[in-house]
């Protein structure tokens, strides 16, 4: 293999002439898969930098200094090399511009472990030529859309950081507690994103969406940007519209007092109609309430409310909703629990400490599990023709082993998202592997 790397880098970079039938994309391709083998990427390394230093042609040079600045987005050199590329590259960033960009490659690669698969052709090409920046939109709570670019070698933490910075969030510990979201088609594949992972790895086509929501709401919540206390908003009323944090009907007035802040927090200036009125009572609840009596309690609570602003009252409601059991966890609706004997569906929270389960009809917790307890989850089939998929947990200790099933529509999203809150250990990413989007 060690005498194939010369050949191909100067047929490359044009000191040589390329064998028939080949362009510059096939021997880029021929070069970057030589150099999945680790005992070649140190010659690899060595090889171009030899070529580059001193080169009499600007243009050919160019393109080993291109090659160069794409290698180090996915190899890194050996410990004992890296000293010796990391001097070439201080020393020849004053000059050139690709070497500024190869040592931002490089620290990128050491920290986050290199892109592991290679490019489509398109992204190699749109590299070649300089033009390897791509708008990437995320979706946020509340029909929010903001627009990054992004490179061949941007990590999802980093946009993550990019986007909280915009809505005045700071805090390390808080920006965490964001995730971005992939979304495959309509919903068949949801799963949070690694702060590692490549963005272009993974959004490799227009059928995947990028989302991001708020995954754990242990930092305090401050209210000093409009755009995070919209999005915040917008995922807990989400949440309680869709049964999600309570499954019995509260009294008549804190549901006129929720109606009255979501009007409110809508801008509206004129009383709310029938429809209005539906549409601030989760559909769950809807049968159990007399909405003629809710209409009028609301009615005197927007009274009661004047003066205050949208934003006021979305902070009012989302501090009402911190009073409900499940705030703060990501809510499934779980329509079978082993084990458990429920008159309906059960609601379960997740958190990045533990998994709950609760009866919405008493309010009950009925199950908690740490996540530190878990040692091993499994996808389940259907257990009938078009019935939900399940996931299967096994937890507790050696002595005294558990297992519990659940049967939701979103198991895999479930699946997924547990093992992300695992925080990506090594005892629990092996569990896993993510499948394929393409």
């Amino acid at each position: 293999m060690l005498f194939i790397l010369p050949a191909a880098l100067m047929q490359f970079m044009g000191d040589q002439s390329k064998p028939r039938g080949k362009d510059e994309l096939d021997l880029l391709y021929k070069l970057l898969k030589l150099c999945q083998e680790k005992d070649l990427r140190d010659e690899m390394y060595c090889q171009v930098i030899k070529q580059i230093t001193g080169h009499p042609k600007p243009e050919h040079c160019a393109r080993g200094w291109s090659l160069l600045s794409l290698f180090t987005g996915f190899f890194p050199p050996s410990t004992t090399l890296m000293p010796y590329v990391t001097k070439f590259l201080q020393d020849s960033g004053p000059s050139q511009e690709l070497a500024q960009r190869s040592q931002q490659h490089l620290q990128r690669t050491v920290k986050y472990g290199g892109r592991q698969r290679l490019p489509q052709p398109g992204e190699i090409r749109a590299f070649l030529k300089g033009q390897a920046v791509r708008l990437i939109v995320i979706h946020l709570p509340g029909g929010v859309d903001y627009r990054t670019n992004v490179q061949t070698f941007t990590v999802a933490g980093e946009v993550l950081e990019e986007m909280c910075g915009q809505m005045g969030i700071t805090d390390p510990q808080e920006v965490q507690e964001f995730a971005l979201f992939l979304i495959k088609g309509e919903g068949e594949l949801v799963r949070p994103l690694w702060p590692h992972e490549y963005l272009n790895a993974v959004v490799v086509n227009q059928n995947i969406s990028v989302h991001s929501r708020r995954l754990s709401w242990e930092t305090p919540l401050h209210f000093d940007h409009p755009v995070y206390t919209g999005t915040h908003y917008a995922q807990v009323l989400r949440d309680y519209l869709q049964g999600k944090l309570m499954g019995r009907a509260p009294a008549d007035t804190q549901l006129a007092q929720l109606a009255a802040l979501q009007h409110l927090g809508r801008a509206s200036k004129s009383p709310p109609s029938e429809q209005d009125m539906l549409d601030y009572i989760p559909k769950t609840l809807q049968w159990q309430v007399n909405m003629d009596i809710i209409k009028s309690l609301t009615g005197q609570e927007l009274r009661q409310l004047q003066g205050h602003s949208p934003q006021d009252a979305q902070i009012s409601f989302i501090e009402a909703m911190r009073q409900l059991p499940l705030f703060g966890y990501t809510v499934y609706v779980v329509l079978r629990v082993s084990k458990l004997v429920l008159p309906g569906p059960a609601l379960l929270g997740l958190n990045r400490q533990h998994l709950v389960l609760m009866d919405p009809t008493s309010q009950k917790m009925c199950c908690s599990i740490a996540l530190k307890d878990l040692q091993r989850l499994h996808l389940l089939s259907p257990l009938e023709p078009n019935g939900a998929p399940g996931l299967e947990l096994n937890y507790g200790s050696a002595d005294s082993p558990q297992t519990i099933w659940l049967e939701l529509p979103q198991a895999q999203e479930l699946h997924h998202t547990i093992i992300f809150l695992l925080d990506g250990s090594a005892s629990s990413a092996q569990w896993f592997q993510w499948p394929s989007l393409s």
